[in-house]
Parts: structure tokens; C-alpha cells; sequence
């Protein structure tokens, strides 16, 4: 029997493999323990050109700077049709966004620096430091002579 010496493409990934890869990743890339961003359930859309889509929303208090350290030190597993990058596209929402195998891969989270910052309180007024007494040279009893710190040597 004779077997061929051409190396076989691999199949194409489905949406479900794409995944699964998505989220070993997070997990491998260790942005849910610095940060406490996780993943919520994934979801399966069609996107505007027609290929699948799916999306994940990741949730926690430093969310969107987890997605943007993930977009930028992610090596994904096999090869990318277009590498992660963060997209501010839609308002209120920051996004990473890449394609693996046809399929585009989309983590989301609210952009919380899109919300207005809450109204500070109001500072007391400064009060003026009081003078410390202390001159601003020495005099040194010792040889007579007198040096101002205040100048550079």
C-alpha cells in the first residue's frame, strides 16, 4: 500500500473548536487571576459577511484592560486569519476581536472610562504651611565661618 508523502491539510475548525481554543487560552494566559475578568457562556451568530461568530462577554471589575493585555500578548493556538485586536467601534463596549479558520471570535465588556466619572468631592481650602524656624544657613562656630545650603556647589 502506498501512503502519500504530501503532508494532509488540516480540516477547518468549527465554531465549537474555535471555542474550546478561546478558552484554554484565557485560561492559559492567566488574565481571570490578574485581573478577575472571566468568561461568561458563549454564544453563536453569523457575522456581516456571513461566517459564523461567536462571542463571549467577559465579566469583572478590571474587564476591559484584561481583553487589552490579552489582545496584545496573544499568541493564539495554530494559525489566525487576522491576529486579536481591541475594537472601540461600538460605543460603550470595548471588544477583542480576531479569526481563526473563517470563524471571528468576539470577547466583550462594558468600557467602563466611557461612563461619566463620578462628581468629586469638594477640597477643603489649603491653608498656607507655617515657617519652620529653622534658617537657611548654619553658622559654624567652630572656624567662623557661615554656609547658605540653599545654593548648588
Amino acid at each position: 500500500m502506498f501512503l502519500s508523502t504530501m503532508p494532509q491539510p488540516f480540516p477547518a475548525p468549527t465554531p465549537a473548536d474555535v471555542m474550546d481554543e478561546a478558552t484554554v487560552v484565557w485560561n492559559r494566559y492567566g488574565v481571570s487571576t490578574r485581573h478577575s475578568a472571566f468568561l461568561t457562556a458563549w454564544t453563536r451568530e453569523t457575522a456581516a459577511d456571513g461566517s459564523p461568530l461567536v462571542t463571549c462577554r467577559v465579566t469583572g471589575p478590571r474587564a476591559e484592560l484584561a481583553m487589552r493585555e490579552f489582545a496584545n500578548g496573544l499568541d493564539p493556538i495554530g494559525s489566525v486569519d487576522q491576529r486579536p485586536q481591541v475594537d472601540y467601534s461600538e460605543p460603550g463596549v470595548v471588544a477583542c476581536v480576531w479569526r481563526r479558520g473563517g470563524v471571528w471570535v468576539r470577547l466583550w465588556a462594558t468600557d467602563t472610562a466611557a461612563s461619566p466619572a463620578p462628581t468629586p468631592l469638594a477640597m477643603p481650602a489649603k491653608v498656607a504651611p507655617l515657617p519652620s524656624g529653622r534658617l537657611p544657613y548654619r553658622h559654624n562656630t567652630a572656624c567662623g565661618t557661615s554656609r547658605d545650603y540653599t545654593e548648588e556647589n
